[in-house]
């Protein structure tokens, strides 16, 4: 899936950054000292939608070594492995994309799922596959084996305690370093959920698509490991959550509210968006979305609420607690630092490392 990108969109950013080195702060400040005695200062590597296609293929491996080489701790993987168009969805591809990507990182890397490896593969394009049947490839190669016990991908840290879900064993959860880390499962393509045209974009080339008695059982768990993941950061005294999804879930609502037949169902992203927007105010302290789908940099506080639901675009109240970071991926193989300062009034800070290996050349216009 991939939302289409609208002027209006970009007046939510509070930053694109397209240069290395450049470092940007949320502006809120609040009380971090609840757990920053036992806390120090860290780095995270964020990305997304690697190694996608052919040219990802190339270019990820200087990504992955730039990362190896850095002092981050611990690796966000934002999901979509392979491409929606051009990749099928064939077991080795699984086997090759755990081999040739996951086990390359010298660090512990934390995948949550996308759609492009599972939700699309029933596209005539990528093999024709049952989605469902696809997704228990992804979590039998990447998450846990048939003796039921589960995977860890890149370097494990002996320091890192994973809680998965008992169903769902890719929703995963743990503390490290005065932060909680909650990763659920919301993949792009209207997160699985049964469409029809033209009341809705399909996915798959065909009048209908998705699968509602998996999204709404897969929603409602997603929901509860939220919920549970905040419950944990609060008895864990943490000072921030980060939320990993892979879905760009249409906070202001351009993507649902676009022209036929390019309108998208994002109202199955609603009961997640209001889970994190109920937890976010009960927690008080800064929470991190992270998110990929759209292959671009960006950084944002699309919040808004008014008597705790939530309100698009500029109207009702911002809250000042919740930023969202959308990672480079696809075409732009690049990578983005989280720096996390226990100490700090701004917890975030987004510092971008651009590969200069996987830059296009520009020709000005005539």
């Amino acid at each position: 899936m991939k939302l289409t990108l609208t002027s209006k969109s970009l007046k939510r950013s509070i930053a694109l950054v397209i240069a290395a080195g450049l470092a940007i702060g949320t502006t809120a400040a609040f009380n971090t000292s609840a757990n920053a005695a036992a806390s120090y200062r860290f780095s995270i590597a964020l990305i997304g939608d690697m190694p996608y296609d052919a040219k990802g293929q190339t270019q990820t491996p200087a990504v992955i070594n730039d990362i190896n080489a850095s002092n981050a701790r611990i690796v966000l993987f934002d999901g979509d492995t392979m491409s929606g168009k051009g990749d099928k969805c064939e077991d080795a591809a699984y086997t090759r994309i755990k081999t040739d990507f996951f086990d390359k990182f010298a660090k512990p890397i934390f995948y949550t799922v996308g759609d492009n490896e599972w939700v699309d593969c029933d596209r005539a394009v990528k093999g024709g596959f049952d989605p469902n049947n696809r997704l228990a490839l992804v979590r039998s190669t990447y998450f846990q084996k048939a003796d039921g016990t589960y995977i860890n991908l890149g370097t494990p840290m002996s320091r890192i305690g994973v809680d998965h879900d008992a169903t769902y064993p890719e929703m995963q959860m743990f503390t490290y370093n005065g932060i909680t880390f909650i990763l659920p499962h919301v993949p792009g393509s209207a997160n699985n959920s049964a469409v029809a045209t033209p009341t809705f974009k399909t996915y798959n080339d065909k009048a209908t698509d998705g699968d509602d008695v998996e999204y709404k059982a897969r929603d409602a768990a997603n929901v509860a490991w939220i919920n549970k993941g905040f419950a944990k950061a609060k008895a864990d005294g943490s000072v921030g959550v980060i939320v990993v999804v892979q879905a760009n879930m249409d906070w202001e609502g351009y993507a649902r509210d676009a022209a036929v037949p390019n309108n998208e169902n994002t109202a199955a992203f609603a009961a997640v968006k209001q889970a994190l927007l109920t937890n976010t105010i009960k927690f008080g302290k800064p929470v991190l979305l992270q998110n990929g789908d759209e292959h671009w940099y960006q950084v944002d506080m699309p919040m808004n609420e008014t008597a705790g639901k939530l309100i698009e675009k500029d109207k009702g109240s911002l809250v000042e607690n919740f930023t969202r970071v959308q990672t480079f991926g696809s075409g732009a193989n690049h990578w983005v630092e989280l720096i996390v300062d226990p100490h700090s009034k701004n917890l975030w800070t987004f510092k971008t490392h651009v590969i200069a290996s996987n830059l296009d050349v520009h020709t000005p216009a005539a």
